[in-house]
Formats: structure tokens, C-alpha cells, sequence
């Protein structure tokens, strides 16, 4: 099984999960579809590189409530 065509799309829905949990509500139609696009054109370092900065700034936003 080839592991570049797995990776792009856990990526994806790595990212919808932390906007999901961060708005704390599933995201519409629209708003999915603004996501894949958007993360397609990200490469392995780059994906990886959002996730990260998107998880930081998820944990230091709940760290205020």
C-alpha cells in the first residue's frame, strides 16, 4: 500500500478534527470543502508544520478558558 496516498488525507482530517475541536462544533459543508482545498496544496513538512502550530495554539486557547 502506497503510504504518500494515505498521508495527505489523515493530514486533512487530522486538521478538521482540530478546528472541530477548537470551535467545539462539526464544520459545514463549506467549511470542509474550504479545508480540503486548502490543505491539498500542502506538502508532508508543510501539513506537518500547520498541525503543529494549529495544536499549540489550540492548547494555549483552552490554557485562558
Amino acid at each position: 500500500m502506497n503510504h504518500e496516498s494515505i498521508e495527505p488525507n489523515f493530514a486533512k482530517d487530522e486538521i478538521k478534527e482540530i478546528f472541530e475541536d477548537g470551535l467545539q462544533r462539526d464544520l459545514s459543508i463549506q467549511e470542509e470543502t474550504l479545508i480540503s482545498g486548502w490543505t491539498q496544496t500542502f506538502d508532508k513538512s508543510e501539513r506537518a508544520t500547520i498541525i503543529n502550530m494549529m495544536k499549540e495554539l489550540l492548547n494555549k486557547h483552552k490554557r485562558h478558558d
